[in-house]
């Protein structure tokens, strides 16, 4: 977590315990009373026995910070206290009940948060008196539709996650649910907005004791002690340095401390910003460029992270030509969806690349993220696996879908719009202009796919990746968004690239198939070949935990033992062999190249790859997927 986190964060935190200790201990530390004065010359200047030196009235300017800690950091804590529990409970009654509880309590917060801060503030000194614990209620009451706010966000983002609804499902009580369910995850953004909100509140009750709205003399604020101070800049800077500088560090490190926290807890991040290079990146080889549509060659994808350099692809080449499917298939993790963005140059920042991606020729890899912009779309469209986050929710299907249209190929709204009603139309949807004036959440998941599918073909792209475009879609709907992808592919002579765990979807839609393991191809050919007779004892894995209609009720499911290995510490040698049933000594020591078989066009990496007569009942693919996969042998694609 240190490597994490960064020196600045620790810093920042040490800071924090040794303000906060010093406010604590303020009575123990050897240092002049806050208040005694003449306890050396006025005004003199940091010395051994007063460090910051000594105000007007001759008191030790740093017992005096020490102590003006005490009153700036009890008001801070205490006021994001007092606002987290007025405002916490609103904010999940108000996310967690939505309805009438949300309007209301969102309307009186709108209100509130509308008041100005200042008004308030003044009204209440003026009529209890400046003190500490007015001061304190004041900034605490004035935090609350913040946090509001903040806890009502991050209510709705939770309790519509499955967990809530399964507790629901069996149950529970809210009361219950509200405690373990989302109290435990609400507490983690709120724990990091508690450290800017502390910041925020130093910063205001020394805006107040400057104006003398605060702690009144002879007690010291931070903010109180800059404006006795500020009388004496010319002859004594020391006595206002002294304060701002603790004030500054304090708020910067609470800051600081805050947004690392929320960088930790942020899982918005889509991870799919343009490709900045964060170290050197890795050397690319040189290959003859063949007469294909796609060509991918040596490609490497690696990233930078704490534990270490994470291979997610790591030498993966392959060809597609136009009119062709291609399927990636593997387990979680093995780097199909990370092969496709590294492809489109989808990559975070932390990542580094190398290879070639070369599309009719053009080299990919060489592009700018500019460049890469006039690809993406005209030439490569994408499918992404969910798509109600692929669509945005505050805008109407017609904006999103008109959106390329008027940026790739530059056409007015009206024609925009009418080209946008053909792609709803050409993919299966019925009304499309009235669709166009609807929301995301306004349309069911299959029709939603088919709006991202519509989105990826409106600039007639040559390839179009698919990345796991079936998940969460049931049978029906699978089948009727497989159908429509081959009948696109078949309309526009482009070339598909499909991403799926779902074999029997492979077999049926797919002309070559590539299996990846651990970032690398351990086996590539023909789809139909590959799923009668797989010769990587992968693949031969992968077919044989495939569940069967002929399996007797209650059947124990196959599944391959073990786990993919650590990419951060692979082992030597064959990279699949801790699960492997045939692997021998040597598969520890060497790492087994891809193999190339020119009877049929296949390549795989065993040093003992399955042939028929060794396979025998054993290694034969599951009889649901051999039907299909004869059906497509046979004209089914």
């Amino acid at each position: 977590m240190r490597r994490r986190q960064g020196l600045g964060f620790w810093l920042a935190l040490g800071w924090i315990g040794l303000i906060l200790l010093a406010a604590l201990l303020a009575d123990l530390l050897p240092f002049a009373r806050y208040d005694e004065t003449l306890a050396g010359p006025p005004q003199s200047g940091p010395s051994a026995a007063h460090p910051f030196g000594t105000d007007g009235l001759g008191r030790d300017v740093l017992s005096r910070v020490v102590y003006g800690a005490r009153v700036s950091l009890g008001v801070g804590i205490g006021a994001v206290l007092l606002g987290l529990g007025i405002g916490a409970p609103l904010g999940i009654l108000a996310g967690y009940r939505r309805k009438a509880a949300d309007a209301v309590i969102m309307a009186v917060n709108d209100v509130a948060q509308a008041f100005p801060a200042l008004v308030f503030a003044l009204a209440v000194v003026a009529f209890a008196g400046a003190n500490l614990r007015n001061v304190l209620i004041v900034l605490g009451v004035l935090g609350v539709p913040s946090w509001v706010r903040l806890i009502r966000g991050a209510t709705l983002t939770f309790a519509e996650r499955e967990f809530v609804l399964a507790a629901r499902v069996l149950g529970t009580r809210d009361r219950r649910i509200l405690w373990r369910e989302i109290v435990p995850n609400v507490a983690v953004p709120a724990a990091s907005y508690a450290f800017i909100g502390m910041a925020v509140v130093v910063v205001a009750e020394g805006s107040l004791a400057f104006l003398g709205l605060s702690v009144q003399a002879p007690t010291p604020t931070w903010g109180g002690l800059i404006n006795e101070g500020r009388t004496l800049m010319e002859t004594a800077p020391h006595v206002v340095l002294a304060p701002s500088i603790a004030m500054f560090l304090t708020v910067l490190s609470f800051n600081l401390v805050g947004d690392r926290l929320r960088s930790l807890t942020d899982v918005r991040e889509s991870g799919l910003e343009p490709v900045r290079q964060a170290a050197p990146a890795l050397p690319a080889t040189t290959h003859p460029v063949r007469d294909v549509l796609l060509q991918v060659e040596d490609l490497r994808t690696h990233f930078v992270t704490p534990r270490g350099l994470v291979k997610a692809v790591d030498g993966v080449s392959f060809t597609l030509e136009r009119g062709r499917t291609l399927a990636i298939v593997g387990e979680s993790g093995s780097g199909k969806s990370m092969l496709i963005r590294s492809i489109l140059g989808l990559l975070p920042g932390t990542s580094v690349r190398g290879g070639n991606v070369y599309l009719a020729g053009d080299d990919l890899t060489s592009y700018t993220a500019a460049e890469m912009r006039s690809v993406l779309g005209p030439r490569l469209g994408t499918v992404f696996q969910d798509p109600m986050t692929a669509l945005n929710p505050v805008r109407t299907i017609g904006t999103q879908v008109m959106e390329p249209l008027r940026v790739h190929m530059s056409l007015t709204r009206r024609q925009a719009r009418a080209e946008a009603a053909k792609l709803l139309a050409s993919v299966g949807i019925p009304d499309p202009v009235r669709i166009l004036r609807r929301y995301p959440h306004q349309l069911s998941g299959g029709m939603r796919q088919r709006v991202t599918i519509a989105m990826a073909l409106s600039c007639r792209p040559d390839v179009l990746f698919a990345d796991e475009p079936t998940t969460a879609l049931d049978v029906t709907i699978q089948d009727q968004v497989l159908r429509l992808l081959h009948r696109q592919r078949e309309e526009r002579d482009m070339a598909v690239v499909l991403v799926s765990h779902d074999l029997s979807v492979v077999a049926r839609w797919a002309d070559e198939v590539i299996v990846m393991y651990a970032g690398k191809v351990v086996e590539r050919g023909p789809a139909a070949e590959v799923f009668a007779r797989p010769r990587m004892p992968y693949t031969e894995a992968l077919l044989q935990a495939a569940p069967r209609l002929t399996d007797p009720v209650h059947h124990r499911l196959r599944v391959i033992p073990g786990r993919p290995p650590d990419l951060v510490d692979l082992p030597e040698g064959c990279a699949f062999r801790a699960r492997c049933a045939y692997a021998d000594e040597r598969c520890e020591r060497e790492a087994p190249p891809l193999f190339e078989d020119g009877h049929d066009r296949r390549r795989y990496a065993c040093w003992h790859p399955r042939t028929q007569a060794q396979d025998g009942t054993a290694a034969a693919p599951s009889s649901d997927v051999t039907d299909v996969a004869e059906g497509a042998e046979s004209g089914g694609r």
